[in-house]
């Protein structure tokens, strides 16, 4: 499967599901993109959206990037993770259904980010307010999670 450059476009939406579940779409293309070195202003391996998906799969990011990384996939990914983690995909099952009401501000300003809702300008306004932010948050925190040894 081919990357998404972050760069130049956006994930998949935070409502897309697979397996049943909300943001592994979108954690499938921030690894990807993280992996081709394509992430632009996107976090992987400091969003805590992503963090708490990956909690509760029982997944560490590097983890993720791995089974992203050889699966061909996003059905594949899915397979990795059955058999890596079953019961954590139940787990994961239950914070996807939890994670429009809890995050419901965090949601909308990603979906103004992406462009999803709200309108050129009003994405355009949130890039202004967000990128900064999220350069920060790669200089303080800087991220190895899709690095890997040869």
């Amino acid at each position: 499967m081919e990357s998404v450059n972050l760069r130049d476009s956006v994930p998949r939406r935070w409502s897309e599901q697979l397996g049943g579940i909300r943001w592994l779409p979108r954690l499938i293309d921030k690894a990807r993109s993280a992996i081709e070195g394509q992430l632009g202003a996107y976090l992987f391996g400091q969003s805590p959206v992503d963090t708490a998906l990956l909690k509760a799969l029982g997944l560490s990011h590097r983890a993720f990037a791995s089974m992203v990384r050889d699966a061909s996939d996003d059905t594949a990914v899915l397979s990795a993770l059955q058999a890596a983690v079953p019961d954590g995909l139940e787990r994961a099952r239950a914070w996807s259904a939890r994670l429009p009401r809890s995050h419901r501000l965090f949601l909308m300003i990603i979906d103004i980010d992406d462009g999803y809702t709200g309108g050129p300008l009003a994405k355009r306004l949130m890039n202004l307010l967000s990128n900064p932010f999220t350069a920060v948050v790669k200089r303080a925190k800087p991220s190895r999670a899709a690095e890997f040894s040869p």
